[in-house]
């Protein structure tokens, strides 16, 4: 047998165990950011589109009569 077969099988399995670490890592940090994304998109949908619908309205609404209001005036400039 080879001397050096206990140490390797030593270094493998301490790699092993790294690899397994950061592969446990990185799919949490996938995990997680998935979680906020989805959230994000919702609070989106949710909240924002509709304010921002309304807020156009507004300035629609108000551009609308600010030229009803220059039609109204008489032509004597």
């Amino acid at each position: 047998m080879d001397p050096n077969l206990y140490k390797r099988r030593r270094k493998e399995r301490v790699y092993d165990k790294i690899h397994k670490g950061a592969v446990s890592i990185c799919m949490g940090v996938t995990a997680i950011s998935s979680l906020y994304l989805c959230y994000k998109v919702y609070e989106y949908f949710r909240y924002i589109r509709p304010l921002k619908k309304v807020q156009n309205k507004l300035i629609e609404d108000e551009l609308l009569f600010e030229g009803r209001n220059i039609e109204d005036t008489p032509e004597k400039l």
